[in-house]
């Protein structure tokens, strides 16, 4: 866990509340959640490479390394601006928020070393981690479909996750051209894994406890 992310859960009561009754079910569970939470996000990992010709793109950033997009982010950028090349009808939302925002450098990295139009691009600034990022761009769009959600091919699980509890019916589109199983996709899966079991078993305690301060960040 980031240090930022980790500040946010101290300091956020209903975050903090979630991710306990996730400690407890772990134990409970004797670890059979979080395998299950993996397996969620492997499958989801070995995606197709679909590609829309439609409508809009939701492109998930990522944190930022020294204000300038990640690897992985610029993997997603890439992917994103052929797709914009190849459909003109294509729009792109560029989701991530921070100081400076992660959607603001996907977009300079963008005009850096592609030939998109910028107007073909709108930006979501505001959100703070990948549920809003869906929320907040669900805002954005409105009524325009279809909508596809691109990102990292270990993001995908908990994209459809996220994705169904919006109501957002959203195709799946990976980064990556194929899934590469090596140190770094294991590690950063197991990270995935426990965001996934993080999500699912908050969401389960408040709606089996009526906690309706957690339901309410969850719509």
């Amino acid at each position: 866990m980031h240090d930022r992310s980790l500040r946010r859960l101290l300091n956020d009561p209903a975050l903090l509340e979630s991710f306990l009754i996730t400690l407890v079910l772990l134990v409970l569970t004797a670890g059979i959640s979080l395998l299950l939470s993996w397996l969620w996000v492997f499958r989801h990992a070995l995606a197709s490479n679909a590609s829309p010709s439609r409508g809009v793109v939701l492109v998930c950033g990522h944190q930022l390394n020294q204000g300038l997009p990640s690897l992985d982010y610029q993997a997603r950028l890439e992917r994103a601006a052929a797709l914009a090349e190849a459909a003109p009808a294509l729009k792109l939302v560029l989701l991530g928020g921070g100081q400076p925002s992660e959607a603001r450098a996907g977009l300079a990295w963008l005009q850096a070393h592609t030939a998109l139009d910028p107007d073909r691009v709108l930006l979501e600034e505001d959100s703070t981690d990948s549920f809003e990022n869906l929320r907040f761009a669900r805002d954005l769009v409105g009524g325009e479909r279809p909508l596809a959600l691109l990102s990292s091919r270990y993001h995908l699980g908990r994209l459809r996750i996220f994705s169904s509890q919006l109501g957002l019916d959203a195709v799946l589109v990976p980064a990556e051209p194929r899934l590469r199983l090596n140190p770094r996709f294991l590690a950063v899966s197991m990270q995935e894994a426990g965001y996934v079991c993080w999500f699912v078993s908050g969401l389960l305690w408040a709606r089996l406890a009526r906690r309706q301060h957690l339901l309410a960040r969850l719509r």
